[in-house]
């Protein structure tokens, strides 16, 4: 069950004797974890909750659930990283697999048990799996792709009591979607921080840029957008700005890569005749950003943009071979805005 349609059970007070977390994106498994125990423990009642690891034995977890709260109205039980749940297991913990296994067709109702499991990818085939989603619920915390992000954020958005105008919305999602890895957490922090920095409640892209100016995405967004004006040294400077953060070369060249050749895309259509709104479902992109992307090609004609694009090629590979120049990044960026 994906992450989103479980948290949906847990609004409707659905609720189950066993629950498996686990995925790549610790972010939301917390999240979730927290919303359950809020549910099933409102008065966050310690002596209600067990705490077990991958050290525990399963005798002791399966005991701990045949106790009857002596205080509360559930036995809580919260185990993390199983060995049971490992690729490779010893005979002792097939045997540990198969009594818990068997112990799941019976829980006692007055017994919660929460399974969280943050290693290895799990085996879907096994018949562990198998019996946790016939008895209980499975929350799969995937880690989120920049065209799957819009419900976490919208939703985020409403929790911090805040909007993004359509300029700064559309700006967001193409700096995620430069990222090498999501990260809910972090991104979770930045939009916290748009919190403290201003009483607005509506976020234009200026304050966004502003406050998220940190994040390598949105300072590359900035020098390509003072690149397409020719303002080199504004860009030169966001550059060594980047540069001092460790951002490594092939990591700029990569995203300058991607722009130029979006940007050629656009040209090679609008000379074709097409419109933006075929050009950005051609593409995939989002209307405003396809807007923009038509603005900037108008500065730039397709031998230039094209030329550009075997300067880049001819850096990455210079980077790749140690046989970069003194100044090789200025110098293509330089040549870009003449």
């Amino acid at each position: 069950m994906k992450y989103n349609e479980a948290m949906r059970q847990l609004q409707q007070k659905k609720l189950s004797p066993v629950y498996l977390i686990y995925g790549e994106e610790t972010y939301l498994a917390e999240k979730f974890l927290k919303a359950l125990l809020k549910l099933i423990n409102p008065q966050n009642d310690a002596e209600a909750v067990q705490y077990f690891d991958t050290a525990s034995d399963i005798k002791a977890i399966l005991q701990s659930l045949d106790s009857s709260p002596f205080f509360s109205e559930r036995n809580i039980i919260i185990a993390s990283d199983l060995k049971i749940f490992q690729d490779k297991l010893s005979d002792k913990d097939k045997r540990d697999e198969q009594q818990f296994t068997d112990y799941l067709a019976a829980m006692p109702e007055y017994s919660i048990l929460i399974l969280q499991y943050h290693k290895n990818k799990i085996d879907k085939r096994r018949k562990l799996f198998k019996t946790i989603d016939k008895y209980g619920v499975i929350v799969e915390c995937e880690t989120l792709n920049y065209w799957n992000i819009n419900d976490w954020l919208n939703s985020r958005l409403r929790e911090l009591n805040l909007r993004f105008d359509r300029e700064a919305y559309a700006y967001f999602i193409e700096a995620v979607k430069s990222m090498d890895k999501i990260s809910l957490g972090f991104l979770d922090q930045e939009l916290v921080k748009l919190t403290l920095y201003t009483d607005e409640k509506f976020i234009n892209r200026q304050t966004l840029e502003q406050v998220f100016s940190s994040i390598p995405e949105i300072s590359a967004f900035r020098l390509w957008d003072s690149l397409c004006d020719r303002n080199i040294s504004l860009a030169l400077e966001l550059y060594l700005i980047q540069k001092s953060a460790g951002v490594h070369p092939l990591r700029l060249l990569a995203f300058l890569v991607r722009q130029v050749r979006q940007m050629w895309q656009v040209k090679t259509y609008l000379n074709e005749g097409q419109n933006v709104k075929q050009i950005a479902s051609a593409l995939k992109l989002h209307p405003f950003i396809t807007e923009k992307i038509v603005k900037q090609t108008n500065s730039f004609s397709l031998a230039k943009i094209e030329q550009t694009l075997q300067n880049l090629a001819s850096a990455d590979y210079k980077l790749k071979t140690g046989s970069d120049e003194p100044a090789l990044m200025e110098n293509i960026l330089i040549e870009f805005c003449r």
